[in-house]
């Protein structure tokens, strides 16, 4: 169980977390009742390996990081209370580097977290969160026990990175409508947190990502499109390529047509007097709805979206 405490101020619940954090790691294990906490400096003097690996990174013991309000730092945050490990010569309780690379994806998170407070606030609601994918599997080159992926300082690109596991989103960077992502002109990170999943106090969820870089398209508008105010952008647009001119999930008129169909629509009776306007001749060819409605998003100045 996640070491939360709810302090209730008023009407407002301020989420805090306990000093004493580490028992939410540390809890999956028996730790003997006479361990106790000796410091880094101890593991150093057998672990030399080790400690060149942390020297100059932000783990390592001189800086002194570790579990807030706890006093529990360096090695120990992970391994837990030394004493019996360094009095036995090696021999004693100690919680190894094969324990903890068997440990789940989300146990291995809350390792990590313990320390990481302002991601663990926000980690169960990750798309990576109960995948079996842990921090240590993005950030390998940041402990020693090492990760099946190479680190993020090993690609000029830094969404070659993630595209290490998300290979099957490469197909869609090669497609000739596309975000240029694979290019360098932006990067997966723009749209994704991977440290949390979309922001729920958004006003519309995934749009907000969208319109973090488009938004033209946010309106307000005096004429409204019901599908764009109502729907996710990709009910229309794929997020990383399409096939398609502006990535939409289709060309033509089948994608205005999912939503704008009539039964009684048919060429044989002359395509109607659809919208108070002939369309024959129109949509029989090869004209596309967007031909004339250009401001599909919406509009200011016509309530079908044309752009006069």
């Amino acid at each position: 169980m996640r070491g939360y405490l709810r302090i209730v101020v008023g009407s407002a619940i301020i989420l805090a977390v306990q000093a004493a954090g580490a028992a939410d790691h540390l809890g999956h294990f028996e730790v003997p009742a006479t361990a106790t906490y000796v410091g880094s400096q101890d593991c150093a003097m057998c672990h030399e390996d080790i400690v060149a690996f942390y020297q100059h990174s932000a783990h390592s013991p001189e800086r002194g990081l570790g579990v807030a309000g706890s006093g529990v730092y360096g090695c120990e945050a992970c391994h837990g209370p030394a004493s019996g490990h360094v009095e036995g010569g090696g021999d004693g309780w100690i919680v190894t580097g094969a324990v903890l690379r068997g440990l789940s994806g989300d146990q291995r998170a809350a390792m990590c977290t313990q320390c990481h407070v302002s991601m663990d606030l926000h980690y169960a609601d990750s798309p990576h969160a109960g995948t079996g994918i842990s921090c240590a599997d993005c950030h390998g080159d940041q402990v020693h026990y090492g990760s099946k992926t190479r680190p993020a300082a090993d690609f000029r690109n830094r969404s070659e990175f993630c595209l290490q596991c998300h290979s099957a989103v490469v197909a869609d960077f090669r497609l000739p409508f596309r975000h240029r992502v694979l290019e360098g002109h932006l990067a997966c990170a723009d749209c994704h947190d991977h440290h949390r999943g979309p922001d729920p106090a958004a006003w519309d969820g995934v749009n907000q990502t969208c319109l973090g870089c488009h938004p033209q398209m946010a309106g307000p508008f005096v004429f409204e499109h019901s599908a764009v105010s109502g729907e996710e952008c990709l009910s229309c647009h794929r997020p990383h390529g399409s096939h398609h001119d502006k990535l939409l999930n289709q060309d033509g008129n089948g994608l205005c047509l999912q939503c704008h169909f009539e039964v009684t629509f048919r060429a044989a009776d002359g395509w109607g007097d659809w919208g108070r306007f002939s369309h024959e001749g129109l949509l029989a060819g090869e004209a596309r709805c967007y031909d004339c409605h250009r401001d599909v998003h919406g509009s200011n100045v016509s309530p079908t979206f044309w752009d006069r």
